[in-house]
This record gives structure tokens, sequence and C-alpha cells, in this order.
């Protein structure tokens, strides 16, 4: 593409190109005058619209400055509405007129058309930021603060001279903006649209920018871009699945686990049965394989998936080592509610049809409360040294009005109960301890200790309480707060130094000293302290704040769908005893015994070879991940370990396991929970990383992250139109910061 050359610039400048300018909007008229008398007033009053170069209209601010200002500075809205109408000249950019009248057709009044778009972009969060990253798109000549100052206007030279084609030109560049996360004002498609000047020292030019072009972009049907989003068009899912497929069938990997196999199918079948195929040419490898067997189970599953949905396949190919190099080594999928013990399932699938409870809020919540019901009574040993507690700090992340805090109360019941019994305890026996201690010395029983009230869930207290508090319950610990960013405003509120350094203490479940110049050292040694809680997407940046580097983020896991929609109302109430079968769970997780002494769980033959062989394929994958990736995968070991316990406590809770080992099934059910955390917590480092790609659009940052770290403009241009992004846009792309040229034709990304 070559530089702007347009109908009124003589010059080939696009700042010489002549505009029609007016004095203001509303001319001396009333504002209840038509447009067409309006001008008749202006032009009465007034004169015909002058002509000017846009260079010196955009310049024009600068003489109006003081006005602009007092218009920024307003807070009423009519009257900022009406210094732009009354105290502000104005120009249509787009073409030049005789008249504005609404009555005449735009040929009747068109002297000539300019080849402009003008592009408005209202109620920005950072207009600065914005224009910076709009300033890398090659067909942007200017770009500049609205008159208002709270938004942007764009210039945009277009590869047409024909002005009926200037709602055509309008839909391209308003659809590909939206790549980029911008949604532009639908009015600027008027080719008569006034622009108020407006004032910005800081505005971008570039002289050497590019037409905006449409005719590569058209498909046979003359239509400039599909109306359907990429993520709704059905065959970027089973591209998704064929690339995976694809990679099955080159590795030939055999499916001979009856279990993993039927998981498989099931996880299919839930995408559709467009995916039988799909199952065939993963079975095929079996020596098992029997291909109307297979059919006659897809069958079935398609009738019921509900337990079993399409990440589960995706868990399953990461399990074998079937990984596509074209595609995140981790992926944003729904939560695996397989992984938990029937009973489990039921109270997950009841919560979420008779309560709205999403399923990926209410299933880790349930598996995070066994963990802590169980806390220091048991523990995991990994090989002869390492042992791990069911240690968690889970955070939950949604908007608001989602329904989390209902799956936290829910999922917390039976410990609130428990906790209520116990004050009610403590009330009795305090009671009777002030009474003992208002009777004379000599009548005192000696032997009375003051009682300690035996909590468990704290949500607000200093560091001394937290482990005063602990030694009451020596079994463990949860810090529970419905919006987490409370936990972390908290830190530091009672004394100076790093809370943040005692919560990374306390993640491995040592033992913590708490000093204090008013009042002695409080200490203990065997800790188990869990934190839960929901934190919102947009506060997740506040939440590391200064908390990435010292490792204090990479301790958390994250239970993060992609989307959950506000809940409608259900007439059907939950029957009672789901409620009472989740009870019956928690109090046979709380009946293990506990003396200071935890019972030591090791992995049965199968379950470590299966927890070996995932421990060190993810020892290449860090290897090889960068440094983000491999922080948040470094805890991963350790909370496999934690999760696998946990589960295995679930199915003593179910009556579905003797705790005397953990299983093959708790091992492959906690490596599918370290992928599906790992891909949570992926996707939440997008939101609080500094890194500037963590705050590239939707579609942007699907496509980067799966572009490999150099890559050929065609392997882009490939992966970019498989989400929706045409290879014209792509290539603009390139030519942007977030890129860096190599060569001809090969790049590298400059973030992660």
């Amino acid at each position: 593409m070559g530089k702007a050359v347009l109908n009124g610039a003589e010059s080939g400048s696009i700042g010489d190109t002549r505009v029609s300018v007016f004095r203001n909007v509303m001319s001396n008229g009333s504002k209840d005058m038509s447009v067409e008398e309006r001008c008749m007033v202006y032009s009465s009053s007034r004169g015909e619209p002058q002509e000017m170069s846009l260079r010196e209209f955009l310049e024009l601010g600068e003489k109006y400055r003081n006005v602009i200002e007092r218009l920024r500075s307003c807070e009423d809205k009519e009257i900022r509405n009406k210094i732009k109408r009354t105290e502000l000249p104005c120009a249509t950019i787009s073409a030049s007129f005789t008249s504005r009248a609404s009555s005449k057709a735009v040929e009747e009044k068109l002297k000539r058309y300019n080849s402009l778009m003008v592009l408005d972009f209202d109620n920005l969060e950072d207009p600065a930021a914005a224009k910076e990253e709009l300033s890398q798109l090659p067909f942007f000549w200017y770009i500049g603060l609205s008159v208002g100052g709270k938004g942007l206007f764009g210039i945009v030279p277009l590869g047409t001279d024909d002005f009926k084609e200037h709602k055509v030109y309008f839909n391209a560049l308003r659809k590909e903006l939206e790549m980029f996360g911008y949604e532009v004002d639908k009015a600027c498609c008027d080719v008569t649209r006034l622009r108020v000047v407006s004032s910005d020292p800081d505005a971008f030019f570039n002289e050497n920018c590019e037409l905006f072009c449409i005719d590569e972009l058209e498909d046979e049907g003359g239509e400039i871009y599909s109306s359907a989003p990429a993520a709704e068009r059905p065959q970027d899912k089973s591209s998704r699945i064929e690339l995976y497929v694809q990679e099955w069938e080159k590795r030939r990997v055999p499916l001979d686990d009856y279990q993993d196999w039927m998981t498989v199918g099931m996880a299919l079948a839930s995408a559709g049965k467009e995916c039988r195929e799909f199952f065939h040419r993963i079975s095929v490898f079996s020596s098992k394989y029997d291909r109307e067997d297979t059919d006659r189970k897809f069958d079935g599953f398609l009738e019921n998936t509900r337990s079993i949905r399409i990440g589960s396949f995706f868990y399953k190919c990461h399990e074998y080592g079937v990984i596509p190099d074209c595609v995140p080594h981790y992926e944003s999928v729904g939560f695996p509610v397989e992984v938990l013990p029937g009973k489990v399932q039921r109270i997950v699938f009841d919560t979420h049809n008779f309560q709205n409870f999403p399923i990926d809020y209410i299933a880790p919540s349930l598996l995070f409360v066994a963990c802590a019901a169980c806390g220091n009574s048991t523990v995991i040993q990994i090989i002869n040294g390492w042992c791990e507690k069911p240690i968690l700090y889970m955070a939950i992340v949604g908007d608001r009005g989602t329904n989390k805090t209902s799956c936290f109360e829910f999922a917390l019941g039976p410990i609130m109960g428990k906790d209520d019994e116990e004050y009610d305890k403590y009330v009795d026996a305090k009671a009777l301890y002030d009474m003992e201690m208002c009777k004379p010395l000599k009548e005192r029983n000696a032997r009375i200790q003051e009682p300690d009230f035996c909590q468990t869930i704290l949500s607000d207290f200093t560091p001394e309480v937290l482990v005063r508090q602990h030694k009451a319950n020596p079994r463990g610990l949860i810090v529970y707060f419905d919006e987490l960013i409370g936990f972390i405003y908290s830190f530091n509120k009672y004394r100076s130094g790093s809370d943040e350094q005692m919560w990374t203490q306390l993640f491995a479940g040592s033992g913590v000293t708490v000093n204090r110049v008013s009042s002695d050292p409080v200490k203990i040694d065997n800790t188990c302290i869990s934190i839960f809680g929901g934190v919102q997407p947009g506060i997740l940046k506040s939440f590391a704040k200064g908390k990435v580097q010292n490792g204090f983020m990479d301790r958390w896991i994250f239970a993060f769908p992609d989307k959950v929609p506000y809940p409608k109302l259900k007439e059907n109430e939950i029957d009672d005893s789901v409620k009472e079968s989740w009870n019956r769970i928690i109090e046979r997780i709380l009946s293990i015994p506990y003396d200071g002494k935890p019972n030591v769980l090791r992995f049965s033959p199968e379950a470590k070879v299966a927890y070996s062989d995932w421990f060190n394929s993810l020892s290449d994958q860090k290897n090889c991940g960068g440094d983000a990736f491999a922080g948040l995968a470094t805890k991963m070991d350790r909370y496999c370990g934690r999760l696998a316990l946990g589960l295995e406590v679930l199915a003593y809770g179910c009556g579905e396991s003797e705790l005397t080992e953990v299983s093959l099934r708790s091992v492959k059910g906690a490596i599918a929970l370290c992928y599906y955390f790992i891909g949570c917590g992926l996707k939440a480092q997008r939101e609080y990383l500094s890194s500037p790609a963590s705050d590239l659009p939707a579609i942007q940052r699907l496509i980067y992250d799966e572009l490999p770290p150099s890559f050929e403009t065609k392997q882009g241009v490939d992966i970019a139109t498989g989400y929706g992004m045409p290879e014209r846009s792509f290539k603009r792309w390139l030519a942007t910061s977030y890129f860096k040229k190599v060569s001809y034709g090969f790049y590298e990304k400059r973030f992660r």
C-alpha cells in the first residue's frame, strides 16, 4: 500500500485537504429549527461556510483552548452541550458541502468527497493508552482527544473516491477495530457528520499512513466480513479438536485404558454428534478397537454426557502427552466434574440445576472445604522426606451478581454450623469460668482454665489472633473472605512488615512466630491454614499488585470460567437432602482423628507411576514455557499431591475409600485438576501481569497466546484466520510493537 493521495489535496498531503468549516453547530438559530433553517440563518448572518485546510482546522483548537478547557471542567451535561453547539467551530471533514440541509440529497449539496473517515471512540477508560495502541495501526493519519476530553477521534484516508461507498468503508473499519477491542460510534457512518474543533497538544500524526482498502476483504457474496463472531462459528470448535486429533494420529497413542477411553468418548460426545469420527480416529490405535462397538458407545454417550464436558478431552490429551505445537499448552476450559466422587457430582449438578450455582464456582468450593476439613489430620508422602498437607490458597474469579457467595456459603455450611456449636459451648464454658473467678481465691477450683473458642473460619483477625486461634484448633483453620481484596487490604494493618511473607511461609505448613513489642511472642510449629474467597476479574491487578516477584501469587489457584451468565429465578426448590448429603460427607471427614500426629498416606504403586510421569512431563514444559508459566507451574507439583489427597479424602467422606493409600483414580483426577488450575492461572496472569500483551482484546489475546515465540507470516495468518481475524488485519498487527521482525516473513513475539 502506498501513501494516501486525496482528491482535495493538490500537494498530496492529507493535511492540505480542504474542509467546510461552520462557525458553530447551532448558528444563530433556535435549537428547535431544522438543519436547513439553521443553515439559512447562518448564511444570512455570517455568509457561506468557510473553507480551510484540514490541518488549519485541527490547529484551531489552540485558539479555542480556554473554551474547550471550560467545557471539559464542567460537570453539567446540558451546559457542556450548549458550549459545543454555540461557542466552538465545526467542520465536515469527510467532504465539503454547499449546505447541510437535511431536505437535500447528498449529491445536491456535495462539493467534493475527501475520501476521509472520522471515527469517534467515546468514554475511554484511558485515552492516552488507547491513543498509543491505535497509533500502531498504519491507516490512522490523526488521533487526538475529543472535545470532551474523555474520548478520542481519528482520521483515516480511504481507498475510494466514491462517497456512496462511505458507509461500506465505515462498516469495514468498525468491524476491524472491534478485532482490536475498540467500539466506534455508529453515527460516524454519516458523510455529512460535523466534527467540533478540539485541542490535544499530544495529538498523533502519521504522514506516511496507508490508505484503508477493502477490496481484498470482500467474500464471494460481496460481504466485508462474516456477521458471526469467530467464537460462535461452529467450525472453530471442530478445528480446535481437529488439531489435537491430528497430533494423536501423529503420535499413534494407544488408548487402552477403558476408563480413559470412556472419558474421551463422553467428552467428544458433549461437543456434538459431529465428533463421532474424531472418536474413531483416536480409538483406532488401541488393540481393542472395534468400529461397531465404538459407534454403539458413542450413541450412548450422546444421550448422557451431563458430567463430562469437552474440557476433559483436552485434559486427557495433555495427560497422554498429545499437545499440538501450535496451541497453548494449557487452555481455560470447564472444571472436570468427573474427577469428583459420584455423590459429590450429584451435589454439584443438583445445586447447579435448582439453585443456579455455576459449576466452576460450586465444584472447586466443595473440594476446598473437603481439604480444609481434613486439615492436619492426614498428609500425603510424595517421596521420603517430602510430605504435603491439603493446604489450598483458592480464589474464585467472577463478576458481581453471578452467585459466588451462595456457592461459598453452601460449601462452607457444615464448617459454619460446627463453629456455631463450638461458640455455644465456649459461651457456656466462659460463663462457668467467670463465675468461678468471681469466688474468693481460696474457694476457686485451682485447676480451672480459661476456655478456648475452637473456631475454624476466620475473617477478621490480627496475626497474633490467627496463631492463638490455631493453637486452640490445631487441626487447621480457614481464612475466608467473600471478596479476597479485603484480605489483601488487611495486610500490615496491625503491624509494620510484610504479611505476604508470612502467608508465603504458611503455605508450606511449617511453623510461624509473631513478634510484637507490646506483647509476648506467639509461636506455632505445625500450621495448616487455607485461604478461600472470591475476586472480580477487574480487581485482579490490585489483588496481585506488588506480590508477583516475591512468589506470593504463584501459590494461588484460580477457578476462572470464561463467562458466567447472571442467573434467572428458578421455581423448583432444591431438596433438603442435598444439603444433608454434603453435611454427612464433611462430618465423616471431620471424624478422621487427629492427636497431633497426622495419618501419612502414600501413593499406590500405579498412582506413583502416574504422578512421576506427569511430574517429569511438567518439568519439560516448565523448561521451555517462560518465567511466568514456570513460576505458576512450579507450585503445581505440590498442588498435585495436595489435590490427590483432597480427592482421596472426599472419597473417604463418601464411603468410597478406606484412606489407606492414595489411589490411581485420585492421582489422575488431581492431574486433570492441575491442568484446569494452570489454564485458569494463566488466564488470571493475563489480567494481573504488567506485560502489554495482558491488555490485548479477547480475540487478539487468544491469537497472541497461540502464536509460538517465533513464527513465519503464513503460520501466523493461519492461526489468526482460525479465530476470525482477516489476513490483512493480522498483517497490520504485525507492524505494531507487539512483534519484532527478524527477517523477511519471519517474526518474534515481544511479550509472553
